[in-house]
């Protein structure tokens, strides 16, 4: 888990990769019921694993999740480094936010 100077770290530099305002809140977890068709519903918790967030994918651990026009999901492949992108859920996708 990141402690709160590494997740704002994280935090203003996803925004300025993105160009958009991220809310500074912790989420702890999302439920997402997708509308892509292949997806199943998925629980997104930050210390966990999940898989399925792109089709056949495997397993991966969730750093954080940030709010912002969507949500983004960070794992150690996906987002954490300014040479990836994060995972993103579009809203109406999302069923719950769970914060800290």
């Amino acid at each position: 888990m990141l402690n709160d100077d590494e997740l704002n770290d994280l935090r203003l530099r996803l925004e300025k990769r993105l160009k958009t305002k991220i809310r500074a809140k912790r989420i702890k977890a999302i439920r997402v019921n997708s509308s892509f068709h292949w997806q199943p519903p998925l629980f997104i918790a930050v210390d966990g694993l999940c898989s399925n967030m792109e089709k056949d994918s495997p397993p991966e651990e969730i750093i954080a999740i940030f709010e912002h026009a969507s949500f983004t999901v960070i794992t150690p492949n996906r987002g954490y480094t300014d040479d990836t992108l994060p995972y993103f859920f579009a809203r109406q996708d999302i069923k719950e936010v769970i914060e800290e």
